[in-house]
């Protein structure tokens, strides 16, 4: 009994793997949170701090995460559970919405509501309201978009500052209805965006970026919302050795009233990553901790901000063991979920994948369920599944990936004769341009069905490999390296996907006993 029980409390550890903190003695290191959450905007409410994500076209989506002293995050909620219910969001007839879908968002609160100002690139802007984020939310479609928007409501008025380049403020009713816009500042060729709106003192403030790599964050301000507006650079854009990506975020006070910037870096094929910094004011302006260069990522410590003392926070999962009834906010399907493509129920403590629509290419399958991949610095990030594959049909692939553009898979398909491995790698747009699609394949005999498959990046090399295993002890390398980057093609970091595909009919499916995170 005695060994059950220790038996016991190494799986459930194994399973209940979360993101590292990273404060101690009320200092932390950023960042904040080492995955993908890129674009932040952030608020408090009380003594809670709400901070929002792009998710692209990942749904359930627009993350939230709360915290209580902006260092140590929990998952809040995903409140919009589609954009669009077309070929492209639903990857029919050869479409997809890579790098399209949700971008950066602004979020505010106001007469004891949170808003949520999305813009969908590639289609009008949604807004989302709930009394309780924890809660059910309102949904309402605009009549038109605002690209990467800053919301301001001031008094029966709401303003939203919003543009690439050329930036225009618009007015709307106290219902969101347009009433009329003005171009107040123009910067071309800057890559000017990002903006966050807030009237603080007797100035309006732009909290923008010029973006593109490298990137830097500027500041304009008037004392009326049309302008004229004036310009400080707080954080520049730096080349070479010394580049900067730190850029596009949000402005905050604390609950001690101390003002603090929640920004993004750039930080290679797993994505941006949320940084934290705090700000004071000079003449009006608010000026950056490290002036136009900011504190080293993964290096300089920081003195964390004041908070309300409540640090029972849930820190962020990472694997699972697919025992609860509905999935966990880890979890984010890659386009709209297929309802009819998975089940928790069906075999309890599984995750079952069924094949829906029959395709040659992974990145087109429906049905893949992904998660964003937590950086280490000091070794691989690993995801790891245990899987059950006898009720594959002929033709059906079921594994893991890492996905990005490239990416890479590693499953197992049946034949004809029986099971083998396959590892492929292939991009989701440009292929032949300096490309080559690679496979390589291995016959296995998997012991009543079960295999299990791992895949394995390094933060900062960034290369994606495999490795599989027939007994969960013994582990062997199987296929390429796979070299990543952050690709525009996606415009995400790269990520761990479950999946099921039928390349020639459907009826087939896969179970997944667990997926850990564990090296």
């Amino acid at each position: 009994m005695k060994k059950l029980t220790i038996l016991f409390f190494v799986c459930l550890a194994a399973f209940m793997r979360v993101q590292a903190q990273n404060v101690s003695s009320n200092e932390f290191v950023n960042p904040i949170v080492r995955a993908d959450f890129p674009d932040p905007d952030v608020i408090r409410v009380g003594t809670t701090y709400y901070m929002v994500s792009t998710t692209m076209f990942h749904f359930p989506g627009a993350t939230i995460l709360k915290s209580q002293d902006l260092v140590n995050w929990e998952y809040c909620c995903q409140p919009l559970k589609m954009l669009l219910d077309n070929d492209k969001y639903n990857l029919k007839n050869g479409e997809n919405a890579y790098a399209k879908g949700m971008w950066a968002s602004s979020m505010k609160y106001h007469n004891g509501k949170i808003y949520l100002l999305i813009n969908g690139n590639d289609n009008r802007a949604w807004l989302l309201s709930a009394a309780d984020p924890e809660g059910d939310w309102e949904v309402k479609r605009l009549s038109r978009n605002y690209y990467d928007p800053g919301m301001l409501f001031d008094g029966d008025k709401v303003y939203i500052a919003c543009g690439y380049n050329h930036i225009n403020m618009c007015e709307l009713d106290a219902d969101f209805n347009f009433i009329r816009e003005k171009e107040i500042i123009v910067r071309e060729n800057s890559g000017l965006e990002g903006c966050h709106l807030y009237k603080i003192g007797e100035y309006y403030y732009l909290y923008s970026t010029y973006g593109g790599y490298p990137s830097g964050q500027v500041a304009f301000r008037s004392k009326n919302p049309f302008g004229p507006f004036e310009e400080k650079v707080l954080v520049e854009k730096r080349y070479g050795r010394d580049i900067n990506t730190i850029h596009q975020g949000a402005l905050l006070q604390d609950v001690a009233g101390n003002w603090w910037t929640v920004m993004q870096e750039d930080l290679g094929a797993l994505g941006r990553f949320p940084n934290l910094l705090p700000v004071t004011w000079e003449d009006g302006w608010p000026v950056v901790a490290g002036g136009v260069r900011p504190p080293v990522t993964f290096v300089d410590k920081i003195k964390g901000p004041a908070s309300s003392g409540d640090k029972n926070v849930k820190p962020l999962p990472t694997s699972d063991d697919f025992s609860a009834k509905e999935l966990g906010m880890q979890w984010q399907w890659n386009h709209n979920p297929v309802s009819e493509a998975w089940s928790l129920s069906e075999r309890s403590g599984w995750l079952r994948l069924k094949t829906v629509g029959v395709n040659q290419e992974l990145h087109q399958a429906q049905g893949m369920l992904t998660q964003r991949i937590f950086a280490d610095k000091e070794k691989p990030s690993t995801g790891t599944i245990r899987l059950d594959v006898r009720k594959l049909k002929e033709g059906d692939r079921a594994g893991i990936c890492i996905f990005q553009d490239p990416y890479a898979q590693l499953c197992v398909e049946k034949t004809k004769k029986g099971y083998q491995l396959l590892w492929r790698q292939d991009k989701v747009r440009n292929a032949g341009r300096g490309f080559v699609a690679e496979e390589m394949k291995q016959t296995i005999k998997p012991k009543k069905g079960i295999v299990y498959l791992r895949g394995l990046i390094q933060y900062g090399e960034n290369k994606a490999r495999f490795q599989y295993s027939l007994d969960g002890k013994t582990w062997q390398a199987f296929g390429g390296e796979t070299q990543q980057t952050f690709n525009l093609t996606v415009f995400v970091g790269s990520r761990f996907g479950l999946f099921c595909y039928a390349t020639k009919k459907n009826g087939g499916y896969a179970d997944f006993d667990w997926f850990s995170t564990e090296p």
